[in-house]
């Protein structure tokens, strides 16, 4: 080969490697500046990521609220890394100058913002799934689907056809498009670690299952409504309990009723219902409300006392009474004084 085409192999060599070169660096250079944040303000945004959602579908969201140069960019990093599964649902708190390597961070941490959710003491199953259509989270009926599950009833061996009595009253945290399914669970499980071997113990030293125990919790918590009464209106209901007496508790009949929004009338003492009290000696068959943990320990450690009776007086306080005729005599005072007013 003679030098002046040696020559020219080499001219062609050194042109092909620097166009490479620059193609090479103007890929590097593109990818840069599609990846760069496409705004230097501080700026947050509130971004949903729904259940479900593609990779081609949030990264459209992103460029249609000005949080990524490209969507072409977005999925190519998404599939380079391999987390198109792994991005959570859920809403998100995102700055205009976040790169997008960052903002595919957190998707795949699952950084969402936490929505929060208050359960009060007392309410029945039926009612918790009303509050959750209320806050806007699904539907009543999602919910009661939910607490009816054979699944959850048999991994947490619950007795009854539903969980009443099992959902925990507390504030829960979780992240928006949660289902009720997991709500219901998440509920379960903090009843599952309030209850120790310790009540366990203590139940059985009454001579009670667990599943007593939490009914009569809940005939408590609908009739205290003071923490320092739980005790007395418990050692009240276990004095009953032991003389093979009726309970002849009220919320017991409201909940045969259906928990209508009236008072009692003597009619309704006579509803034919396991859960009334009034007609059935011993506890209902199962919880008509889920009490908080005050309530479950009261049930378990109730005072030691010689009263059989109470009756509310008002500004929720009850009288208590260790005689019919005493309890007879209050009553006859409360209505003698509420008609005088």
């Amino acid at each position: 080969m003679g030098s002046i085409q040696k020559t020219r192999i080499i001219k062609i060599i050194i042109l092909t490697s620097c166009g490479l070169g620059t193609l090479c660096l103007i890929a590097l250079l593109a990818g840069v500046y599609l990846t760069s944040p496409p705004s230097s303000s501080e700026e947050t945004i509130n971004f949903e990521v729904p259940t479900g959602s593609s990779a081609q579908t949030i990264a459209k969201q992103l460029a249609k609220h000005k949080l990524i140069r490209s969507e072409y960019a977005f999925r190519i990093v998404v599939g380079h890394r391999g987390s198109g599964k792994h991005l959570h649902a859920g809403t998100y708190v995102l700055r205009r100058n976040m790169t997008l390597w960052h903002i595919v961070d957190e998707f795949e941490k699952g950084q969402v913002t936490l929505i929060s959710w208050t359960v009060p003491e007392g309410l029945t199953a039926a009612a918790i799934a009303e509050l959750w259509e209320t806050k806007g989270f699904g539907t009543a009926d999602a919910f009661r689907e939910a607490f009816q599950l054979p699944r959850l009833l048999k991994q947490y061996g619950l007795e009854d056809k539903t969980v009443e009595g099992y959902l925990f009253p507390n504030t829960y945290k979780f992240a928006k498009g949660i289902t009720a399914e997991e709500v219901v669970e998440m509920m379960l499980e903090a009843f599952k670690q309030r209850w120790t071997e310790t009540f366990d113990k203590e139940a059985i030293g009454l001579g009670l299952t667990q599943h007593e125990i939490v009914t009569l919790a809940s005939v408590i918590e609908k009739e205290a409504q003071s923490k320092s009464e739980r005790p007395r209106i418990a050692g009240v209901f276990h004095n009953r309990l032991k003389r093979k007496w009726r309970l002849q508790a009220d919320p017991t009949v409201l909940y045969a009723l259906g928990n209508p929004k009236r008072l009692l009338t003597r009619a309704d003492l006579s509803v034919d219902s396991p859960y009334n009290t009034y007609k059935h000696k011993g506890l209902p068959p199962g919880p008509i409300a889920n009490p908080g943990i005050d309530s479950i320990i009261a049930a378990l450690r109730p005072e030691k006392t010689d009263y059989f009776y109470f009756v509310a007086i008002g500004e929720g306080k009850h009288h208590f009474s260790k005689t019919l005729s005493e309890h007879n005599r209050m009553i006859r005072k409360i209505r003698r004084a509420s008609r005088e007013r």
